[in-house]
């Protein structure tokens, strides 16, 4: 790597956070102290932000792109946005799909993909020996900035995605998501869970691909995170190769809020021995907004993990379902909290109002110290896990990236999540959850409704 040169601008603010650990073991997660690692950030000459860190633990190099080029930017063409990520990897002006492939594999390097609603992200694992990190680094960035997007391989991605789709709607949990989600979103771009139609995908042109990767993948759209085995010199330089090969100049349009809509039930008939059920509420709460981490903890509190109150009521004290799970979606436009469970067919109903009865006591009453000192320590627990492995450190700079979170939001996370009482997290809840607009899906086979069991204890 040492022939890798650059003219970057200099890193700005750094910030400690808990990283470049080989083990949490004895560390007291009622006193946790920030660890002396440092991300830096900086931008590109060509618009790219940047994050990095510096561990040198082992000889590897965790490379995320994230580009704002999620399935929202592509409504005229619904499907567009996944092909252009799929084909990514389908050859380029230098290579073919195959030779990337036997390239990628004779390196040792692992290259991935991934597109949500607001963004599309790849990422390359490479050891970090310059005879292998170089032409690795070489391929990756050949690969998304000089696509082929041929007929042929356009053909068998669209056959793929189409695939891919129907076995999504056929999953169960996965289908109860997406109904909430079409319902909620009615109207926004929010409101295409899938990211594509048949017909968007069936009219999509290789053209149409390199119109909107011009547009899409490029440097002023993209943020970058390095983790690993190089200097701060390198890694500057890294960037400024990847965002110097981009097109330049183009950046994602800002979503329009999305209205509020109106609570309602939505029962899909699916075969199956067991239904998928999970109730939704409108959540107009951006994750970097002070009220956030009081909604986090709620979640904490309420369905995550195997001691919390939803697993405590459903699982243990009924033996109605193996596992229930609560989850915050924040989006830049609006996002939902929602729980999720699977249940025998005939308990859905039953199982949905105790459900909604346990969130009206929770956003009546709050939760207890002892809970919220609970959910902390999973949360700080959770914090160490991410930062002690590289790959795991990148994914989460990655995320508060997209969230738009303060330099300082891994050192002082903690730190903030401590100082939310009961009575702050009570008062979060009752301002931000209605459950008058709750969205009830089950997704499983029709049966005659029965009342629940009597509890264990």
């Amino acid at each position: 790597m040492n022939d890798l040169s650059s003219n970057p601008q200099r890193p700005a603010a750094i910030s400690p956070v808990h990283g470049g650990l080989v083990s949490a073991q004895g560390v007291d997660l009622d006193r946790l102290e920030p660890i002396d690692t440092q991300v830096q950030a900086w931008t590109t000459d060509n618009g790219t932000g940047v994050k990095f860190v510096e561990a040198r633990g082992l000889p590897i190099v965790d490379i995320v792109l994230r580009f704002k080029a999620g399935t929202t930017q592509d409504t005229a063409l619904p499907g567009l946005a996944s092909l252009v990520l799929y084909m990514l990897d389908e050859g380029s002006q230098l290579h073919t799909a195959t030779q990337q492939a036997e390239q990628l594999e004779r390196l040792g390097a692992v290259l991935e993909k991934q597109i949500r609603l607001e963004h599309a992200t790849l990422s390359l694992r490479s050891l970090s020996t310059h005879a292998l990190f170089d032409p690795a680094l070489a391929l990756f960035t050949d690969l998304v900035a000089r696509p082929a997007f041929t007929a042929d391989a356009l053909a068998k991605i669209k056959c793929q995605l189409l695939r891919h789709n129907a076995s999504r709607e056929q999953y169960p949990r996965l289908r109860a998501r997406s109904e909430a989600f079409r319902h909620l979103f009615s109207g926004h771009q929010y409101g295409n869970p899938l990211g594509s139609t048949q017909q968007g995908i069936d009219q999509t042109t290789p053209e149409d691909l390199k119109r909107f990767h011009q547009r899409a993948y490029c440097a002023s759209n993209l943020d970058i995170v390095i983790v690993g085995d190089v200097s701060v010199a390198q890694a500057q330089a890294i960037a400024q190769r990847i965002s110097q090969a981009l097109p330049q100049g183009w950046s994602a349009i800002e979503l329009p809020t999305a209205a509020p809509a109106a609570g309602t039930t939505l029962n899909v008939e699916q075969p199956g021995a067991s239904s998928a059920v999970l109730i939704a509420l409108p959540m107009g709460v951006p994750a970097n907004h002070p009220e956030y981490q009081a909604m986090v903890l709620a979640n904490e509190v309420l369905g995550s993990g195997i001691a919390s109150r939803l697993m405590n009521e459903l699982r243990h004290r009924r033996g109605l379902t193996y596992g229930i799970h609560t989850r915050v979606n924040a989006l830049s436009a609006g996002g939902l909290f929602s729980a999720e469970w699977d249940i025998t067919p005939a308990y859905v109903e039953g199982s949905q109002e105790l459900v909604v009865t346990l969130l009206r006591e929770f956003i009546d009453q709050g939760p207890t110290q002892a809970e919220l000192q609970v959910a902390r320590k999973q949360l700080a627990g959770q914090l160490l896990r991410d930062v002690a492995q590289n790959k795991h450190l990148a994914a989460l700079l990655t995320q508060i990236t997209y969230q738009r979170q303060p330099a300082d939001y891994l050192a002082t996370r903690i730190e903030r999540l401590a100082r939310l009482t009961p009575e702050d997290v009570r008062a979060v809840m009752q301002r931000r959850l209605d459950l008058s607009n709750a969205v009830r899906v089950s997704v499983g086979p029709r049966a005659e409704q029965q009342p629940l069991p009597a509890t264990d204890q």
